[in-house]
């Protein structure tokens, strides 16, 4: 317990390093490359974006006069550096990051208010409403969406019609997955029923079952919020994805406890799994040889989906943020910009345009499954979910995994995600 008590403070340096370094931003200045010559733009961007560089070559041929150099971070290094640049007073002219920190870097003070700049775009009504709310601090608008991706059901058509089943209807509910998988698994040859890439306790792909069923795992943001894990509906959540661990229906994975990952995104590519929770890029390129979705079924019928991606901010201290705007502008509204998105997997923030160039029923479910989607806000989402040591990982992994009982791991890990919560305001003051 007192190693998981260290490991619960330690993912809150974060937090920690950014609120110490608010008071030493650098003052940025917005001058042109002083040789008269394109103004270069520094760009931190998250490990695993395959967009970006695209992006950014389309970007440079239609602004001659501003360059970007891309760096990439490891998306669990990312705030710590952002800190760390913070303290040196020399930060990047634009960070485009993980989605769920947007909360967390809008309280620190250290990103560029874009409000005025927000409101004036000509498709701001057509932005996924769950990408701008996210980014947004008391009516202060601090980051914007730029490539989005939700948590959808995706089955093999092969294995559905080898199974006996229609390849063109998927389960409707919870209940249905399970009767799919088990048709689907017996036909043998290391065929899986079913897998997930649901990451540290199921929460892209377990959050929309329990979110479809009325479930939450959070009240609403801000120094008062708490946990809501122990929902029942959430607790019956996680009672189904014990069920199809403890019936040998899901994904095994080489390391024991945890969900299957990335193994079982391989093996759905090499066409051994019948029915998959996770996001489109995962089957970008082989979108004929799967059905999909748009969202992830509760034990209703119902459709929900958790909307994750990368958010973009200026921080203050930017050495150009005019330029920076442009980018960050373009990104949300030009068509290329989206057209890319779309080819590497991914959703455009403007959901009117991406629907537009949805070329066929399975991008267009890609882009429905916004419309469904949602995001868990706090600024202590990293250590009550994402943390792998967190109280949603190891308690929903427990009874996963291990057999806990359901409830009572449910309700030990809202017990210590409210102090996390508690701890992170505290830090942030």
């Amino acid at each position: 317990m007192k190693s998981s008590a260290r490991r619960h403070r330690l993912v809150l340096v974060a937090v920690t390093a950014l609120a110490a370094a608010t008071t030493l931003t650098a003052c940025g200045s917005d001058d042109a490359a002083g040789d008269g010559g394109p103004v270069t733009l520094d760009v931190w961007a998250r490990d695993g974006d395959n967009s970006l560089d695209k992006q950014v070559a389309a970007f440079e041929k239609a602004h001659p006069d501003i360059k970007v150099d891309v760096t990439l971070v490891n998306n669990d290094q990312y705030l710590t550096k952002f800190a760390n640049s913070i303290r040196a007073g020399s930060v990047p002219d634009l960070i485009d990051f993980d989605i769920i920190n947007a909360p967390l870097l809008a309280t620190q003070g250290q990103l560029l208010d874009i409000t005025d700049k927000v409101n004036a775009l000509p498709n701001l009504s057509d932005v996924a409403e769950a990408g701008l709310d996210v980014g947004t601090l008391d009516d202060t608008v601090y980051s914007l969406p730029v490539a989005l991706t939700g948590s959808q059901m995706f089955w093999n058509k092969k294995l559905f019609a080898e199974a006996g089943l229609d390849p063109d209807t998927p389960p409707k509910d919870l209940a249905q997955v399970k009767e799919y998988a088990e048709k689907i698994q017996g036909l043998g040859d290391d065929i899986t029923g079913f897998s997930t890439i649901g990451g540290v306790g199921q929460a892209f792909t377990g959050f929309p079952s329990g979110w479809a069923d009325g479930g939450d795992v959070f009240t609403e943001a801000g120094p008062d919020q708490t946990s809501t894990f122990d929902d029942p509906e959430m607790v019956d959540m996680v009672s189904w994805y014990q069920d199809m661990w403890e019936s040998g229906l899901m994904q095994p994975t080489d390391e024991p406890n945890q969900d299957p990952g990335n193994v079982g995104s391989q093996n759905a590519l090499a066409g051994k799994v019948g029915i998959m929770f996770t996001g489109a890029n995962v089957f970008a390129g082989k979108e004929d040889e799967f059905g999909s979705a748009a969202g992830i079924p509760g034990s209703d019928g119902e459709l929900a989906s958790f909307l994750g991606g990368n958010q973009a901010a200026i921080p203050l201290g930017s050495e150009h943020p005019d330029e920076a705007w442009t980018l960050l502008e373009w990104l949300v509204t030009d068509r290329e910009a989206a057209t890319i998105n779309g080819d590497a997997g991914w959703i455009a923030p403007d959901l009117k345009l991406a629907d537009e160039l949805a070329e066929d029923e399975w991008a267009s479910h890609r882009v429905g499954s916004l419309a469904v989607g949602r995001l868990p806000k706090s600024i202590a989402y990293f250590a009550t979910i994402n943390d792998p040591n967190g109280p949603w990982a190891q308690n929903s992994q427990a009874a996963i995994f291990q057999g806990a009982d359901p409830q009572a791991a449910l309700e030990k890990a809202t017990d210590q995600a409210d102090q996390l919560i508690a701890d992170a305001y505290n830090q942030v003051g």
